[in-house]
């Protein structure tokens, strides 16, 4: 991923005053596809470049038929492709929206924890004095 990728205040808004409601529903059921830690391990396995099954079950460390059904699941919604070479599935990434959505997130958790860790240095802090 060598893409830079730019996201506007008025896009956002633009979004956000003309999103249908199917949409909605539409970008509701891609969270929930994210909202699995299992797929976001998936796809952390993925972001670098394609795997084999087995690859992304040793990785993952989780049962085949686990990262099967998974698989399916992402395949079906567009966040993966497949190729098949002889025996072997190998998958990579085929919306890479999915992994911004996931950093913009994490960067949003770790601000977050940041904010609720100074409030309690502050709170042990007036406690202390």
């Amino acid at each position: 991923m060598n893409k830079n990728v730019i996201i506007t205040e008025e896009e956002v808004k633009k979004w956000h005053l003309n999103m249908p409601d199917e949409m909605l529903d539409a970008v509701s059921t891609r969270f929930k596809l994210l909202s699995e830690p299992i797929r976001l391990k998936i796809l952390r396995v993925l972001c670098e470049q394609e795997h084999s099954v087995q690859e992304i079950v040793n990785e993952v460390n989780t049962s085949q038929a686990n990262i099967s059904k998974h698989l399916a699941l992402m395949l079906e919604n567009g966040v993966v492709s497949r190729r098949k070479e002889g025996l072997k599935c190998y998958y990579r990434i085929a919306d890479e929206s999915v992994i911004y959505s996931c950093y913009l997130s994490s960067r949003s958790v770790v601000d977050n924890l940041h904010k609720q860790l100074c409030w309690v240095e502050k709170i042990q802090s007036n406690l202390s004095s």
